[in-house]
């Protein structure tokens, strides 16, 4: 199924193509290739940079250019694919401007903070972006077995982040951290903590309860959480792999097995659950969704 394409797409698509220009070219110059930007980082987090430079520089900026390329063609998989980087930018951006160790470390990062700003705000534009030209239509299968398994995946995303997430908070409560990842970088390590937690968490949850409500917006609101999960569990797994690689202290093996793991299984899983978007169809389902409203949906009662 291939549509029309209005100014709105047209701007999602080449703010795209903006979003993937920029992270490539943050990649090539940090770490990973020329180290013009030299991030105020440990030598741990440094390895860091450089597993996520190349995830965004051989994954996700190709996906940006893939997803603005099927928006220009008019196919409505295109904003819905326009969510996996732009996401991932707007995750992973923060973490370039207050992880870094400003008062303790040598580096120069702060000069670029513009350029990091500037791609912070892309890449939330496009998310919004992205929602508003999403064609409901096109988020198939549109039944509602189909939407409560995307819920049991999106509740799996909150398990897993939790569970993670747990004994540092149990540590950071108890008022002594002592873990690795904090000792190394106390900043970064909270920072994450607020993004994963106080973010990524709320809207799976959020995004799970639509579904099982059959909201308008739930499809929407899953498919952008799927977005997330299809590009940063693979980027946290580069991570945990180059510092094995560079033999990094602070890396272990069972951790970076069970990232690499997690990897695997939730961007496959974000493959299966786009799939069906570049399938045509041309009957809406025998049960079409209802928005959900304080009386139930709409037309009860009526």
């Amino acid at each position: 199924m291939v549509t029309g394409v209005d100014n709105r797409q047209r701007i999602l698509a080449y703010g795209l193509f903006v979003l993937a220009a920029g992270l490539a070219v943050n990649a090539v110059l940090g770490p990973l290739v020329a180290t013009v930007i030299r991030y105020r980082y440990s030598a741990s987090m440094i390895n860091q940079a450089i597993g996520l430079d190349a995830v965004a520089l051989f994954a996700v900026a190709p996906v940006a250019v893939v997803a603005g390329w099927l928006i220009l063609r008019g196919h409505p998989a295109g904003p819905v694919v326009a969510f996996v980087p732009a996401t991932f930018a707007a995750y992973m951006m923060p973490q370039y401007v207050i992880g870094p160790d400003y008062l303790g470390l040598d580096g120069n990062n702060e000069r670029f903070f513009v350029f990091h700003l500037g791609l912070f705000v892309v890449a939330v534009s496009l998310v919004r972006s992205a929602w508003a030209s999403v064609d409901r239509e096109a988020l198939w299968p549109a039944t509602e077995a189909s939407d409560r398994r995307r819920s049991l995946v999106l509740w799996g995303v909150v398990a897993f982040i939790t569970i993670r997430w747990l004994p540092g908070v149990i540590e950071l409560t108890a008022g002594d951290p002592s873990s690795d990842a904090y000792l190394d970088n106390p900043t970064a390590f909270v920072l994450i903590g607020v993004l994963d937690l106080g973010l990524v968490v709320p809207a799976a949850i959020a995004a799970a309860v639509g579904l099982r409500r059959r909201a308008a917006w739930g499809r929407e609101a899953a498919y952008a959480v799927i977005g997330w999960f299809a590009s940063v569990p693979v980027a946290v797994a580069a991570m945990a792999v180059t510092m094995q690689l560079r033999d990094d202290p602070n890396a272990t093996t069972g951790a970076t097995v069970v990232l690499v793991i997690a990897a695997v299984v939730f961007t496959a899983g974000a493959g299966v659950l786009y799939m069906p978007l570049f399938r045509p169809h041309r009957t809406l389902p025998a049960s079409p969704r209802q928005p959900v409203g304080a009386n139930g949906p709409t037309g009860a009662g009526q």
